[in-house]
This record gives structure tokens, C-alpha cells and sequence, in this order.
């Protein structure tokens, strides 16, 4: 499997927001039944010579060894009154009849393993950063669509590259997605709900991949009913400098390859009012310290949404490579 190039690549870690789901956690593993109680055992019948020893299907765990009866003195022995008698104070058993064995202890089964209850979430602290992404995820997930101009900025710290760009982007649940770029760029980002696109103009490329077999976890969850609080625990950055309000720096539940964290910058203004354009600006860090920041300006939910939008055919000519 061909991988993306490289801006194309990190374009999608916010393209892709609806396009994995988080894996559900699996209930808490029945626990073990008790072993059965070993089946009772069969006295061996009474002849004069020791009997061969049963078969067993298992050990027996608390077995004891059978008490030997003692032999009955003959009349010409002399009895030794100063040995102690054998079983002494035991009731004896019936003369002719064979002492039956004592009852072997069944197998004590092992005390199954306590069953874990997965622990509930607690709600946030208020005033904490995990209550503000509440706040945020309680404007974006009744929204089916959304829509906002952006400016990305994508910097690689080693080279100290910067490349930038603009356009409009559309979503709509589920997981239909379009990044349309300004001129002079005609890079195209491109999602029926199926089949995301990703078209690179300038190495005449497509690059197809099926939505649900997507590696790429995106950070834009709230716009597609997705939520912040599943995917990021939250801490405020306090040394991020902006003015419209707090900045929430999210540390990904799940670790993923794509970025270490992700930075959300909130307008507190637009949070009270509950507006489209509560998150300002995000910006992705990866392991390498690159960074992507997208920023967005005149943000809205539209009631609808131009199906051919979410629908693009490259120009002929073009090497389309299957992910």
C-alpha cells in the first residue's frame, strides 16, 4: 500500500475526523464455573490380598491414605502390655467385614477471579478544561452539517518549511467531507460517505482509499457528532497566546502515529452564544514537532448542503493509486 505524500498526509489528519470510529470496549469476560465435585468412590471389595489401586481421572487433591486395620493377635502370641493399642478408644470393625476406606474430599475448586465493572466516567470538574470541551461538544453534536472558510499553515520544524493555503471546507454526517482549495492550488479532498479522494494537482495523482478503512484519526470530531470528551483528556496551555479565550491542549485517549497532540483555541464570546465558530483555530503537533494549523473564519451549519459537492472526477491523465 502506497502511503500519502507527505502534506497530503498531514491535510487529512483534519479531513478525516468521521472517518474511524472509536473501538467499543468489550464487557468483562465471564468468570470461570467451578470445577465439579470428583465422583465418589467405589469401596474395593473385601479380599484377603491388598487390591490393585483405582484408575482416576484427576489427582485427588485432599486425599488421605487409608488407615491398614490391625491384624488380630492369634491365641498363641503373647499380648506386650506395655505397647499402646493400636486405634486405641476407636470403635473396631465388625469382625469378617473389610474396613471401608474413608471418604476421599472432593477437589476445592478455585475461587473464581472478582469481575471487574468497568468504571463510569465521572463528569468534568467545573471550570476544568475536560467542562469546556463539554460545552463545545454540546454545540457541534446535533449538527449534521458545517461550514468554514480555513487558512492552513503546515511547518516542518526541521527544515522550517512553511507552506500555506487556503479555501472552504464542507462536512456532512456521515462522513462526507470537502476541502476545496483556492487558486492557484487545485488539490482536491473529496468524500461521498464511501470513498475518500484525495487528488494531488501537482503530481497529477489520485489516491482512493474506502472511509471506514481509514488509518487516519482526525481531530475535528466535534464537527461530525463525533465529540472531543472520547477522544482527548484536556489540560489548559496556559503559555498559548490568545485573546479570544482558553486554549485546550488534548492528549489523544488512543495513541496514534499522526500527532501527539492537538490544540483547540476557543472563543469564549461565540462558546456562551453557542455559535458555529466557537473553535477557532486547530493545530496539530506529530512526534517530529511539525505542526498543522488550520484556521477557520465565517463558520456556520447550512441547512443544506450541495450533494455535488461531495463528488469529484479527476481530469484524464491522471495516476490513480487504490490504498
Amino acid at each position: 500500500m502506497r502511503s500519502l505524500p507527505f502534506f497530503a498526509a498531514s491535510t487529512l489528519l483534519l479531513a478525516l475526523a468521521a472517518c474511524k470510529d472509536e473501538p467499543s470496549a468489550g464487557g468483562p469476560s465471564p468468570a470461570p464455573t467451578a470445577t465439579q465435585a470428583a465422583p465418589p468412590v467405589t469401596a474395593p471389595p473385601a479380599t484377603a490380598s491388598a487390591a490393585a489401586p483405582l484408575p482416576s481421572a484427576e489427582p485427588l487433591a485432599t486425599a488421605e491414605p487409608t488407615a491398614t486395620a490391625a491384624p488380630t493377635a492369634s491365641p498363641e502370641e503373647p499380648k506386650d502390655a506395655g505397647a499402646p493399642k493400636p486405634d486405641a478408644g476407636k470403635p473396631k470393625p465388625d469382625a469378617g467385614t473389610a474396613a471401608a476406606p474413608k471418604p476421599t474430599a472432593a477437589p476445592t475448586a478455585e475461587p473464581a477471579p472478582p469481575v471487574t465493572t468497568p468504571p463510569t466516567s465521572a463528569p468534568p470538574a467545573p471550570g476544568s478544561a475536560d467542562a469546556v470541551a463539554a460545552e463545545v461538544d454540546a454545540i457541534y453534536l446535533a449538527k449534521k452539517t458545517f461550514q468554514a472558510n480555513f487558512k492552513q499553515q503546515h511547518t516542518q520544524k526541521i527544515t522550517g518549511t512553511v507552506k500555506k493555503s487556503s479555501g472552504v471546507l464542507y462536512f456532512e454526517r456521515p462522513n462526507k467531507i470537502s476541502f476545496r482549495y483556492d487558486p492557484p492550488s487545485k488539490n482536491r479532498i473529496v468524500s461521498d460517505g464511501s470513498q475518500l479522494k484525495v487528488y494531488i494537482a501537482d503530481d497529477s495523482q489520485m489516491f482512493v482509499q474506502a472511509v471506514d478503512k481509514s488509518e487516519y484519526p482526525g481531530a475535528l470530531g466535534f464537527l461530525m457528532g463525533k465529540g472531543l470528551g472520547p477522544s482527548f483528556s484536556f489540560s489548559f496551555h496556559d503559555k498559548s497566546k490568545f485573546e479570544g479565550g482558553p486554549v485546550l491542549l488534548g492528549k489523544p485517549r488512543q495513541p496514534t502515529v499522526h500527532y501527539e497532540q492537538a490544540y483547540f483555541y476557543v472563543d469564549k464570546a461565540l462558546l456562551a452564544k453557542k455559535d458555529a465558530g466557537t473553535i477557532r483555530r486547530v493545530m496539530l503537533v506529530d512526534a517530529q514537532g511539525n505542526r498543522n494549523q488550520f484556521d477557520f473564519e465565517n463558520a456556520r451549519f447550512p441547512e443544506k448542503i450541495d450533494p455535488a459537492e461531495f463528488t469529484f472526477t479527476p481530469p484524464a491523465g491522471t495516476n490513480i493509486v487504490q490504498n
